[in-house]
């Protein structure tokens, strides 16, 4: 009996080094694919027989919360749009939560060696991301939902933030802004780093200068978004206008605003970052860049499932090209 024959757990990657075959064209054999001889096919599948390999027909996704119950709009956008490709190709989701750190690191070990799934999707990707890097250093089949710093062949599906930071900065210049805050989402998250950017890009477009003292971080929560933007408020010369990196944070933000006495949309103006179905309702309703959660969740799960399949895709890294939707909590002309 070889080493490879264990009935448990075998991957792709095991029959791969057991016929000396890339995971790529053992997976076309599997799947039938053309541009693999008959004659070769024919003995990858023996193997995998042999191994007691069944492809699951699963993917798995881990989504970094602290408790179901403080879930994030974005990961329900997402989970739409990814459950609706998958269901439409015959495929199973299986979704957990977890905490960010060790916990949620055995989480995806878990998941990988059990054989429960075909491909893993992340999401929210971080700085020196384990996931990532334990995703890339088993030769598991993954996609990350986000830009990413990290470098290898994987594939991504994320929306241009960069572009987005600066629209909303244009936006605010536009109406005669010049002290402009920004609240930031946590460090840690490369998003952070891209809205940044885009944000210190527009200023500079404006011909606006940065203030330091203006740019803060906050949890991704209404309650610290509230905590931040009093700071703002309390600053000698506070700002007239607030970007929030978030939707959540920026309805934090227009509360600590209201509960001052002032007045969104002409006291102080605020923007948001996502679109979230909330944002349309909130009082007033918010200025934000839209992030189009539900088809970024149904590429990547398009993408996955065809590299799962075998199938050669027409681009590994796909870009969405945010817009911005002008509301009441920036444009006040919108009330007249």
């Amino acid at each position: 009996m070889s080493k490879h024959s264990n009935k448990d757990g075998v991957t792709l990657k095991d029959i791969a080094e057991a016929v000396g075959k890339s995971v790529a064209a053992v997976s076309r054999a599997l799947n039938n694919h053309e541009d693999i001889s008959t004659e070769t096919r024919e003995h990858i599948k023996r193997v995998a027989r042999e191994m007691g390999y069944a492809p699951s027909d699963t993917l798995g996704f881990i989504i970094p919360s602290l408790s179901p119950r403080s879930a994030d709009p974005y990961f329900s956008e997402l989970l739409a749009g990814i459950t609706h490709e998958a269901a439409e190709r015959g495929f199973d989701l299986l979704v957990s939560t977890s905490a960010p750190g060790p916990e949620e690191n055995y989480a995806y070990l878990r998941l990988i060696n059990s054989r429960r799934v075909d491909g893993m999707i992340v999401a929210r990707p971080r700085w020196r991301d384990e996931r990532i890097e334990m995703l890339k250093q088993k030769k598991f089949p993954f996609i990350v939902i986000g830009a990413t710093n990290l470098q290898g062949e994987f594939l991504t599906v994320s929306e241009d933030s960069v572009a987005g930071a600066r629209l909303v900065v244009e936006h605010l210049a536009g109406q005669g802004h010049q002290r402009i805050a920004l609240v930031n989402t946590p460090n840690e998250l490369f998003f952070s780093s891209d809205f940044l950017a885009g944000f210190h890009e527009g200023m500079q477009q404006a011909g606006l200068n940065v203030n330091p003292d203006y740019i803060q971080t906050s949890e991704l929560s209404q309650k610290d978004g509230y905590r931040v933007a009093q700071t703002l408020l309390s600053k000698p010369e506070a700002p007239t206008a607030i970007i929030a990196a978030d939707d959540i944070v920026a309805l934090g933000v227009m509360a600590a605003i209201q509960d001052q006495g002032l007045e969104v949309g002409s006291d102080v103006v605020v923007t948001g970052y996502g679109d979230i179905l909330l944002t349309e309702y909130s009082q007033p309703p918010l200025t934000t860049v839209h992030r189009p959660a539900y088809q970024l969740g149904q590429q990547a799960c398009r993408m996955l499932m065809a590299q799962v399949r075998g199938e050669s895709l027409e681009q590994d890294n796909v870009v969405f090209t945010p817009s911005l939707v002008i509301r009441q909590s920036s444009d006040l002309a919108l009330w007249l």
